[in-house]
């Protein structure tokens, strides 16, 4: 991985004080393709990655390692946030993780301005919010070490299928993620393949879970943590609040009314009603598929 640079908000601190930068997504695993490559044995070729996310989030998250990721000696068995100072441990390997926020001078109104008028751009973005379906049960069912394993492949899976159908996962929840695609020119075949391919992992309901699928324009840009961009807007707060939808309604699957026109001919759909959603005015049509 490249030496520390003064762009870094955060990095992972050896026993000797040096530092490792996370920008963007940072990959820890066996493979020497990683950006912290950790050659073990008892390290998974592809055992965790680093997300940064929203303006000063960065979430650890497994892919459901045989020998576990540990943070403060408990191993965990979702998307776990960081906060500066706790100790990550993968196979014989220890890190500290920094990231002294405190320390940074605060951003000026004006300053705030600049930067929203100069890098946020508005763009048309397929968005999709994936939930694992009564994360507590599961948790009460599974045996401690089972559920990383489980959790973990499934974050795993979920991520490479999103990535192998041209998307990305944005943001990563504590039983969940939040992914997006750029609108452009038949698009429709690539989101078609991720959402047949989530439709088959929840036939395996390893564990249960539920997504749904919506199109809207979001602000792009402005405050952005290393690599990855920030998404915003209302139409964000739109397909969180249908995932909730989905969950009053008992439905696996849902599409938006903004998105259907568009995999209409691809998906067979049926209307399931016209609902609000809490903190939009008036009701949207929805559709299961």
């Amino acid at each position: 991985m490249s030496p520390m640079s003064g762009d870094s908000v955060a990095w992972l601190e050896e026993a000797d004080g040096k530092r490792l930068p996370i920008r963007g997504a940072c990959s820890l695993g066996r493979s020497a393709s990683n950006e912290v490559p950790l050659p073990d044995e008892r390290v998974s070729r592809r055992h965790a990655v680093i997300q940064a996310q929203q303006e000063s989030e960065f979430w650890l998250v497994d892919f459901g390692s045989r020998n576990g990721t540990y943070v403060n000696d408990r191993r965990i068995a979702r998307p776990t946030r960081l906060h500066s100072g706790d100790v990550v441990r993968i196979g014989p390997f220890q890190f500290v993780f920094r990231h002294p926020t405190s320390n940074r001078e605060p951003v000026s109104k004006t300053q705030l301005a600049e930067r929203t008028v100069s890098e946020i751009r508005l763009e048309r973005c397929w968005l999709l919010v994936a939930e694992i379906i009564d994360s507590t049960r599961l948790a009460k069912e599974l045996p401690p070490d089972e559920l990383p394993l489980v959790t973990g492949q499934w974050v795993r899976e979920c991520k490479q299928t999103i990535e192998n159908a041209s998307g990305r996962i944005n943001q990563f929840m504590g039983d969940g993620f939040f992914a997006c695609w750029h609108d452009r020119e038949r698009i429709e075949v690539n989101i078609l393949q991720a959402l047949e391919a989530l439709r088959r992992m929840q036939e395996q309901a390893k564990p249960m879970f539920r997504f749904v699928i919506h199109l809207g324009r979001v602000a792009i840009g402005g405050l952005s943590v290393g690599e990855e961009e920030r998404i915003s807007g209302s139409d964000v707060h739109f397909v969180f609040r249908l995932e909730k939808l989905g969950a009053h309604l008992d439905e696996a699957r849902l599409l938006s009314e903004a998105a259907w026109p568009r995999l209409a001919a691809l998906l067979q759909t049926r209307e399931v009603g016209r609902h609000p959603l809490a903190g939009f005015a008036g009701e949207f049509r929805f559709y299961g598929f």
